[in-house]
């Protein structure tokens, strides 16, 4: 993650703000900022705040999550509707982080933030190529990781089963039809292909053409998590306690979650190898499918087009770090983009299968 800004100036203003929030406490202080040591989308810090009311002395654990300024993933990066997803989920099937403050003026931090419960657990994460084994997924039995991948899949099911218009997430937009609502993924992550320069244009040229002359009416339309992965889950005493990171929710066909999942972990196994465990493809969608009491639809278009998400992503993030040369980066010869590639040579007609 970039720091952008000097953390003490920073802790100064944040404490200078949040008087203007409670300006009935008493002797308000916040701690020092722990920067998070993960994540790309946005910048996070970790704190304390104190305060005191009458005779007792009060503290909160809390989350700053900023948006980027220096190295931006999404061209639209809104902290505004991610606040409001997570207050629409609170109290719901979907285990949230308590939200309190939203400051969509940049004025303030230098950038829109808002501040929410730091939830305690362990990161559902799996390691990073080169680093030593940890964490509860290495830590867990095979029977131990099998049940962690039922819940994130029992949390992916909950999520795209809610009743969104009654939680009031029609903000995000009510697709005229399951139609529009394909249509609306492949624009905006063509204007992201294109906003971020990715290379190499004729993989991305021929996927795009493939995704809008293969496009159909979905049967269902949900909330979507969007980044549906493990390593978004909080994990505490063998329950999934917290879901986060809502930058890439949108309404849309629920497939697009489970999809997304699975090539998340397509590139985790493709990288540092399958632990025991952890479910096969056949297994998830099995799984879902139980819970949810439907059958995936047309889910080779899905998988391929998370795939086409991911190879976006991954080359947005590899272009930025220093010493990556341009054309190694262009080259198309990198594992999600000649994923895709494979994917849409597939000659299965566009129908039910999975």
């Amino acid at each position: 993650m970039v720091q952008r800004t000097d953390s003490e100036a920073k802790r100064v203003k944040l404490e200078a703000w949040l008087r203007t929030k409670l300006p009935a406490a008493e002797a308000l202080s916040i701690g020092p900022l722990e920067k998070a040591t993960s994540g790309y989308a946005s910048e996070i810090h970790f704190f304390d705040l104190n305060w005191r009311e009458g005779d007792h002395e009060k503290t909160e654990n809390l989350v700053i999550r900023e948006a980027p300024t220096e190295l931006q993933i999404h061209p639209n990066y809104n902290v505004g509707t991610q606040f409001n997803i997570m207050r629409c989920l609170e109290g719901s099937s979907v285990p949230m982080p308590r939200t309190y403050w939203l400051e969509e003026d940049d004025k303030v931090l230098g950038a829109p933030f808002f501040i929410m419960e730091r939830v305690e657990g362990d990161i559902l994460n799996p390691i990073q190529p080169g680093e030593e084994p940890w964490g509860p997924l290495f830590e867990a039995s095979p029977d131990q990781r099998s049940r962690m991948w039922r819940q994130t899949i029992e949390v992916i099911a909950n999520i795209n089963t809610i009743g969104r218009e009654s939680r009031g997430l029609s903000f995000l937009g009510v697709p005229r039809d399951g139609t529009d609502a394909i249509d609306r993924q492949i624009s905006h992550y063509e204007h992201m292909w294109k906003w971020g320069g990715v290379q190499p244009q004729s993989i991305f040229d021929a996927a795009f053409a493939w995704f809008k002359s293969n496009r159909f009416e979905p049967e269902h339309i949900s909330l979507c998590w969007g980044d549906a992965r493990l390593g978004n889950l909080i994990y505490r005493n063998s329950e999934v306690v917290a879901v986060l990171d809502w930058d890439m929710a949108h309404i849309g066909a629920p497939e697009a979650d489970l999809a997304w999942l699975l090539s998340i972990e397509w590139m985790t196994s493709e990288t540092i190898g399958a632990w025991d465990g952890v479910p096969d493809r056949e297994e998830v969608i099995q799984c879902y499918e139980e819970i949810t009491g439907r059958r995936l639809q047309n889910f080779h278009y899905h998988e391929a087009f998370a795939m086409l998400k991911l190879s976006i992503l991954f080359l947005r993030v590899i272009s930025t770090i220093p010493g990556i040369p341009s054309d190694f980066v262009a080259s198309g010869d990198l594992p999600p983009v000649k994923r895709l590639a494979e994917m849409l040579t597939w000659e299965g007609e566009n129908d039910n299968q999975v």
